[in-house]
């Protein structure tokens, strides 16, 4: 929390649990550019346990140590969700940068971008 008593705005590779159809992990994917308060949600990859989803092109493995969470996960990038700030419960820290490129490079082969 800052200290006027609101939590931090997500940065991109950051890992929170939010609450979407229920409390889950996942990597904001969201670019920093547009990063002000008055941006009332945040674009995300939620996380699964559920490793087999990790044979899917563009999907990436994640570690424990990489997003801090009890166990291995998978970045699901075929699953881009919007998540209202109010929706952000914690912040568990940040994926390494060579991670996070992954994540991209897996969003760019999903949604056909250059």
């Amino acid at each position: 929390m800052t200290t006027s008593g609101e939590f931090p705005l997500p940065r991109r590779g950051d890992v929170w649990w939010v609450r979407v159809d229920k409390r889950r992990p996942a990597v904001v994917v969201q670019t920093d550019r547009v990063r002000e308060p008055r941006v009332r949600s945040f674009l995300v990859v939620p996380l699964t346990s559920r490793l087999h989803l990790d044979g899917l092109p563009g999907n990436v493995r994640l570690s424990r140590s990489d997003t801090r969470l009890p166990k291995a996960s998978v970045a699901n990038v075929y699953d881009v969700q919007k998540v209202l700030r109010a929706d952000f419960v914690e912040c568990l820290g940040s994926l390494p940068a060579d991670r996070m490129a992954a994540v991209a490079d897996g969003l760019r082969l999903v949604l056909d971008l250059s």
